[in-house]
Formats: structure tokens, sequence, C-alpha cells
């Protein structure tokens, strides 16, 4: 009489566990390096839009300020608006500005009412005319023309030493209610004592490569502004826009131009 035996079940050889664990990893590396590669593209996506948004917006600033200009001066104006650190023209060494040839574009703006602008006083600066200015110089410039630690200052970062930055610069002229005496700043005491501030960083130098004009004033007063943006990381560049198109341009026409005045 034969008694009944089981089969056994056969297990896995270490060979086979060996070879399963090596075709899980190589599929495991696979997936995280596909993985991190989306990431990055995302990663850089996300940083070059921020980049063209932060561009549009201070694009449409300017622009805004050009539409309300009563007057815009020509190119070949020199422009000497302080001697303070935030004002000066480190690009070319000088305390003077020149439109047209200098990364400069400078403006008067009418009175917030421009209907009492004959009542202009240091007690009712609504009725002032305003003296507004956009300039640029590098980054690292910016960096030492700050207090560390204040408000207006950025973090160092020495590998966008050279890209530069855009400043606002505004005041309100209290000295006079007759805009038809109004003249290009030469330093007068109605402008000490006020700083320019920061409009936007990363820009990329209009002469470097691709090369572009950041602002081109024509015979009508009607102004170009064009921006490239570059940021450079341990990683890589970004630009915005990218480097084979074209840059980001707006264009405005002033629509106060010699409106009102004795």
């Amino acid at each position: 009489m034969s008694s009944y035996q089981p089969k056994r079940s056969r297990g896995f050889t270490l060979l086979e566990i060996l070879v399963s664990m090596l075709i899980l990893g190589i599929i495991s590396l696979a997936f995280i390096r596909m993985f991190s590669t989306t990431l990055d593209a995302a990663g850089r996506i996300a940083d070059s839009n921020q980049l063209l948004q932060e561009a549009q917006v201070a694009e449409r600033i300017m622009a805004a300020r050009i539409k309300l200009a009563w007057k815009v001066f020509p190119p070949g104006t020199s422009i000497k608006i302080n001697n303070g650190a935030t004002t000066y023209n480190y690009l070319a060494g000088s305390d003077t500005w020149v439109v047209g040839t200098d990364p400069m574009l400078a403006m008067i703006l009418p009175p917030r009412k421009p209907e009492n602008y004959q009542q202009c006083s240091a007690t009712n600066p609504d009725a002032c005319f305003r003296f507004f200015a956009y300039y640029a110089f590098r980054r690292s410039d910016y960096l030492s023309a700050v207090a560390p630690g204040s408000a207006e200052a950025l973090f160092p970062d020495s590998k966008n030493d050279s890209t530069w930055v855009i400043m606002e610069y505004r005041r309100t002229l209290t000295n006079t209610n007759d805009p038809s005496t109004i003249t290009p700043p030469n330093g007068e005491a109605i402008y000490t004592g006020t700083k320019g501030r920061l409009l936007i960083e990363y820009v990329q130098p209009q002469d470097a490569s691709p090369t572009y004009t950041l602002f081109t004033i024509s015979p009508d007063s009607s102004v170009e502004v064009q921006l490239r943006m570059l940021m450079n990381t341990s990683k890589r560049t970004y630009r915005a826009p990218p480097k084979t198109d074209a840059p980001l341009t707006i264009r405005a026409v002033p629509r106060n131009l010699g409106v009102g005045g004795k």
C-alpha cells in the first residue's frame, strides 16, 4: 500500500532573486531619472515664466507713466538728478545721464489735480507737476548703493552682479506752478534728499547678446520700452523671452503733452 506524498513547492533560487532585484533597480533608476527630468523641466519653465511676468509688470508700470506724461525729455537731454548713490550713472561713471545715450527715460507728469495747478505748493502737492525717471545700472552697483540689511537691500548674488536693475525716481515739483519753466534736472535743491527705488532686477544689459534698446524715444514723444531678462544660477542660465525670440516690447504714447499750464 503506497502512502500519499504531497508535492513540495519550489522556491526561488538566490540567482533568481538577485536578477529580479537588478531588474527592479534598473526600472526604479529609470523612473527616478524620468521624474527628476520632468521636475527639472517644470522648474525651468516656472522660473522663466516668473521672469517674464515680472518684466511684463515693469513694462506696464512704465507705460502707464508714459501715457500720463505732460512732457517726455527727448534724446540728447542731459539730466543730473542729484548726487545720491541710487541716482548715479555708474555705467558712465558720472552723476549725469544723457537721454538716448544712457539707459534713461525722464518725463514730467501733470498734477494729480490738474485743475488746481496754479495753487501748487509744498502744502498742496496734488496740484503740482511731477518728475519721473527710469534708468538702469548693474545689480552690484545697487548692492553698494543701499545699506545692507535695509528694507531696500537685495541678497548678494555674485553670479548676477553684471545684470541690470531698473530704478524709478519720482519727485513732486513743489517749487513752481508754471510748467513752462520746468527744465531738465540739474542737481537743483528740489531733487535732493530723494532716493531712486528699485523697479525690477535681473535685466539683461542692453549691449549683451542678443542686443536690444531699453528705451527708444520717437520725435512725437512716444516711447518704446524693450526688456530682456537674464538670471544665472549654478546649474543654468534663465532667459525671458528666450534668446531666439524678440525682446518683450511695449509702446506708449503720451496723452497729456503740453496740456494746461500758463
